[in-house]
């Protein structure tokens, strides 16, 4: 009893004083020993860069697969197309290990009426490390782009 009144005091004055319990979790790697899980690797390059020709030809594959059959424009249907098509690169991408990157899926789908669409896209760039990937596809119907943007992150 004493033990747990004591347990309970301890908390209220670290919840008072601001002081709390740091943990540090280890993991084996290789014969080299325990190396704290969470250390700083002071590593400015990623291991694997965004291939932008590689994921050039994966938007451009799955948007012509994708899209290829549509004859008409249904809000309804464009809405949840996208969502199945950014679902799908994200898969796409994850598998390509891309680490130290984060990354970003856009798609976007309008009706083609003969009207002009400007869009802009505005971040803060690191132009030696961040890069994008863009593919527009229309047919009679529809206009679509997709972007796909990856930022470093250290």
């Amino acid at each position: 009893l004493q033990y747990l009144s004591f347990q309970i005091k301890k908390r209220a004055m670290s919840g008072i004083l601001g002081l709390s319990q740091s943990r540090v979790f280890f993991h084996k790697r290789g014969d080299r020993g325990k190396v704290p899980k969470y250390q700083n690797t002071y590593r400015l390059e990623p291991f694997h860069y965004f291939d932008i020709e590689v994921v050039d030809n994966m938007v451009k594959d799955i948007m012509e697969s994708r899209l290829s059959w549509t004859t008409s424009y249904h809000p309804n249907q464009m809405a949840k197309l996208s969502f199945e098509i950014g679902a799908e690169l994200q898969k796409a991408l994850c598998k390509k290990d891309y680490d130290r990157y984060k990354l970003v899926v856009q798609v976007t789908i309008v009706q083609r009426l003969d009207q002009s669409i400007h869009a802009g896209f505005q971040c803060l760039w690191d132009v030696d490390r961040d890069n994008y990937s863009y593919y527009v596809f229309q047919n009679n119907h529809i206009y679509a782009w997709c972007c796909v943007f990856a930022t470093y992150f250290e």
